[in-house]
């Protein structure tokens, strides 16, 4: 039986049917939630299996890899694009699950959020407070 709700905890992954973003044309995409900052805010990062980005100079130290078949959900080789925040509205997300568009594709491992951490701490392209909001959500590793 499928959950009741969209599910916004760290390390969730949706799958998002017509998500737009930064003027890109609005097409099917993973996103993987950090957490929510508030009732009304959830942060997340893109995830896409264009690995062009890992030849590009100023995004390739941006990116967490994730291998082919390190997820049940993930059928290739993608990347988690830690260079820009995305701030999706708790409500639209809510409504997009109760309209079928957004589906809990499910849990990306812990190790991975780890890793996310290890990125936007030293990451060069995201605004200071994306990264003090995603530090805050983020877990530590022990």
């Amino acid at each position: 039986m499928p959950p009741s709700r969209v599910d916004l905890s760290a390390g969730s992954v949706l799958h998002v049917q017509g998500f737009s973003s930064r003027g890109q044309a609005a097409k099917n995409k993973y996103v993987l939630i950090i957490g929510q900052k508030s009732d009304s805010e959830a942060l997340g990062f893109l995830i896409s299996s264009q690995l062009r980005y890992l030849k590009q100079e100023a995004q390739k130290n941006e990116v967490v890899m994730v291998p082919h078949n390190a997820t049940a959900f993930l059928r290739v080789e993608s990347i988690i694009q830690c260079f820009f925040m995305e701030r999706l509205s708790v409500t639209s997300l809510c409504e997009g699950f109760d309209d079928g568009k957004i589906t809990n594709a499910g849990k990306m491992p812990v190790k991975y959020l780890h890793r996310i951490r290890e990125v936007v701490t030293e990451s060069l392209l995201l605004r200071q407070y994306d990264i003090d909001d995603a530090l805050r959500l983020l877990p530590k590793a022990k």
